[in-house]
């Protein structure tokens, strides 16, 4: 299990919450990073909003992260 931050619903910032998820499982010819800095950008802020209808709750938002490489399968 890792945890990550989850938006539970799409209705601003007070819907997130630390939940505990399992690990991605790791596919041939990828890695695993360990996130140490997160950004939260405006697309994120757009979905947590409600304004991107395709996205479904629960649902980890980010797509700007720093990090280490945890594990590794090539």
């Amino acid at each position: 299990m890792t945890r990550a931050m989850r938006a539970e619903s799409f209705t601003g910032y007070g819907a997130l919450r630390l939940a505990e998820i399992p690990r991605p499982l790791l596919a041939d010819g990828r890695a695993l990073v360990r996130i140490t800095a997160a950004g939260v950008t405006p697309l994120d802020h757009t979905i947590l909003s409600g304004g991107y209808p395709r996205a479904t709750a629960p649902l980890v938002l980010g797509n700007e992260g720093a990090g280490s490489r945890a594990l590794a399968r090539l």
